[in-house]
């Protein structure tokens, strides 16, 4: 032990003596383990890092599976309460699913995101409240009860700012009042890692926010909630797996239009990602691995100039040999001042690291939602840094240290240049060529990033996003019916038409390249839909007038909608190219007709225009048939205004959208 102790102090007085190789060397490892740290701290926040509950290993996620084996989350309220009661290896079974709410302070409306969840979810997270309390079973069986709600943690510091009056008071969600009775324990943001909610309500107050909400509570094939259930002590997956697969026999024998053909799957859920994990691993894989060839170049450059650092020390160890020492204590020696050099280069590395997490977590992406990631410092990340540093600094300080440690004595001592230069000069030429080879790996795939970056921003989408301002709107948080949604929808066109600063404005029910999708079963007559089915999936939207020139879509043949096609008109459609060349090749698609559902007793639709080709789901996708049908004959109370302004008025426009809205109606939140 006090040879160790000796050789960290010589260590020490060597790297002070050679300042200037080692301020050099310790900022380029810290550049190195200074971004792997930050990647890994990254994947330790998504996919190491239990959930903060009691006994996360205890929580597992519950998914339906279809006859064809796919998995997926969605459950019926009347399910969840099924396999609640009948289910005998959990603590607790809990239900959750996200939705929007107006929220109305002040006379003003904005839209926050909630978790709707059973009244026991708080017990089966096996959180404590951080302030006031939580849910408790009593309230979801008293509907008749006043409304209550908690606020997450991070909402009521960024809302509220952390005022511990609010608990008791009430809000307005959805024009009703609801009660704070507490606020969630920090860093706790629900069953879903990285998702932050900005309020958590019992799932029996959905009849009291959206209309349907009572019919949706006893709807069994209305499936929109996910499972989280906590095991008992002595209860395995395997167990819990064959204990609600008996009840989903049970409920296939009893309800068999529904429930035929269904499964369900258990899976661990410690971490919060579920079905998640697996594409999440090869993204973070993926970074690692370039933030790795990062440290390759730092290490290799270090080495190489360790390696010339030792021509300098020659005399040194020949004088070391001379007297005794043997080859294996100076290797020891070296090896202590390079592990000691990049343990200090990991040091200042941790420090950047803590740097790049703060620039991590002020970037927003564009969501609507809140995004929160706890990038602290733990335990994981600060072994990891030192197992790197540790790993590195013996691995690139050992063939520098071989190399010092066999010098040839009397050219040393005479301070005259022996054969052993080549061997030095060799192994340098070694560590040089592998630094070029790792720079060219990565200078090569920065290059092909790039090269795609800027093929991405080529591809034509098929619409012109310039100068183009969309707003939001739910109507169903704010009760709205079908008539008076579309009163509303149509007096916004007529009052935002008019506003200045506004080219043209059109509603959409999905916007462009938002990474979802909504399909549609059609049936064209002479064409049989592949692979048994019943009906060709067709990628739909449904718009209202002036939505082409509001994008800047070309409409290359026919007609856009208009005013005339109401829901007592006939129905029609526009399409874009690939769809009328799939379905009508070689012919001239205008006029034809398709039809929502079967053949024999679906909706026909004509079509009365045809637009170009464009991208939809994500600029990578290849072409495919798209078609749009008219919001008058398609109403949803979801829905984005697409406002194409003048140049620079971007913010003038979102000004006079705001008072207008307003003025309709001050509930309705702008998005």
């Amino acid at each position: 032990m006090k040879s160790v102790w000796q050789d960290l102090r010589y260590g020490f007085r060597m790297l002070w003596k050679s300042r200037g190789f080692t301020i050099v060397a310790i900022l380029s490892l810290a550049i190195g383990i200074g971004a792997t740290t930050t990647i890994f701290s990254l994947i330790n926040a998504l996919l190491l890092r239990p959930l903060p509950v009691a006994e996360p290993s205890r929580l597992v996620n519950v998914h339906s599976t279809s006859p064809d084996g796919s998995s997926f989350h969605s459950f019926s309220y009347p399910d969840y309460v099924d396999y609640r009661d009948q289910s005998g290896v959990f603590d607790g079974l809990a239900a959750y699913t996200i939705n929007t709410y107006s929220l109305n302070t002040g006379g003003q409306s904005e839209r926050i995101f909630g978790i709707v969840v059973s009244e026991n979810f708080f017990t089966v997270m096996g959180v404590r409240p951080g302030l006031g309390r939580l849910f408790t079973a009593a309230e979801d069986r008293s509907a008749s009860g006043e409304p209550v709600a908690v606020l997450s943690h991070g909402y009521w510091r960024r809302r509220f700012g952390g005022d511990p009056s609010i608990v008791g008071r009430t809000l307005l969600l959805n024009g009703h009042a609801y009660e704070i009775i507490g606020i969630a324990p920090p860093k706790f943001t629900g069953p879903r890692v990285a998702f932050a909610p900005d309020i958590y309500v019992p799932v029996w107050t959905q009849p009291l926010a959206f209309p349907r909400g009572a019919e949706w509570l006893k709807n069994r094939q209305a499936g929109s909630l996910e499972i989280v259930g906590r095991l008992k002590p002595d209860a395995t997956v395997q167990s819990a797996q064959a204990n609600l697969r008996a009840i989903v026999q049970r409920l296939a024998e009893e309800f068999p239009d529904s429930h035929r053909g269904k499964g369900v799957e258990v899976r661990p859920t410690n971490t919060g990602f579920g079905q998640m994990e697996g594409p999440l691993i090869g993204f973070m894989s993926v970074l690692m691995g370039v933030v790795g060839l990062v440290l390759l170049i730092a290490c290799a450059n270090v080495a190489g100039l360790a390696l010339s650092r030792t021509a300098m020390r020659r005399k040194e160890m020949a004088i070391r040999l001379a007297m005794g020492a043997r080859r294996s204590r100076i290797i020891r020696q070296l090896l202590t001042e390079s592990t000691l050099l990049f343990v200090l280069g990991g040091a200042t590395g941790l420090v950047l690291a803590v740097w790049l997490t703060d620039l991590l977590l002020a970037f927003k992406p564009p969501v609507p939602f809140t995004i929160e990631l706890d990038l602290g410092l733990d335990w994981r990340v600060l072994s990891f840094t030192l197992l790197v540093s540790l790993l590195t600094g013996l691995i690139f300080g050992l063939a520098p240290a071989i190399q010092a440690s066999r010098p040839d004595v009397l050219p040393a001592l005479k301070d005259e240049t022996a054969g052993g230069s080549f061997h030095r000069m060799r192994l340098l030429s070694l560590f040089v060529v592998g630094q070029v080879a790792v720079s060219l790996v990565l200078l090569v795939s920065t290059g092909l990033f790039l090269r795609s970056l800027q093929h991405a921003r080529a591809l034509n989408p098929g619409f012109n996003p310039e100068n183009v301002l969309n707003a939001g709107f739910d109507l169903s948080i704010q009760g709205y019916d079908e008539a008076k949604g579309r009163r509303f929808y149509q007096q916004l066109i007529e009052r935002i038409s008019s506003m200045p600063g506004v080219e043209s404005a059109s509603l959409a029910r999905n916007v462009p390249l938002n990474g979802s999708n909504m399909e549609l079963g059609i049936n064209v007559e002479g064409h049989e839909p592949p692979n048994g089915r019943r009906s060709f999936d067709t990628d739909f939207n449904a718009v209202s007038p002036k939505y082409f020139a509001s994008l800047g879509i070309p409409l290359l043949r026919g007609r856009d909608f208009n005013k005339a096609d109401k829901k007592e008109s006939p129905s029609v459609a526009v399409i874009n190219e690939m769809m009328a060349d799939r379905f009508w090749p070689g012919q001239d698609a205008l006029g034809k007709r398709f039809f929502l559902g079967p053949l024999a007793d679906g909706t026909p639709l004509e079509i009365v225009g045809i637009v170009k080709d464009g991208k939809y789901r994500t600029l990578g996708e290849d072409p495919r048939p798209y078609l749009y049908l008219a919001f008058e004959q398609e109403y949803s109370p979801q829905m984005t205004l697409h406002l194409r302004t003048a140049r620079g008025n971007a913010a003038q426009v979102l000004s006079g959208l705001r008072e207008e809205v307003a003025q309709m109606d001050r509930s309705v939140p702008l998005l």
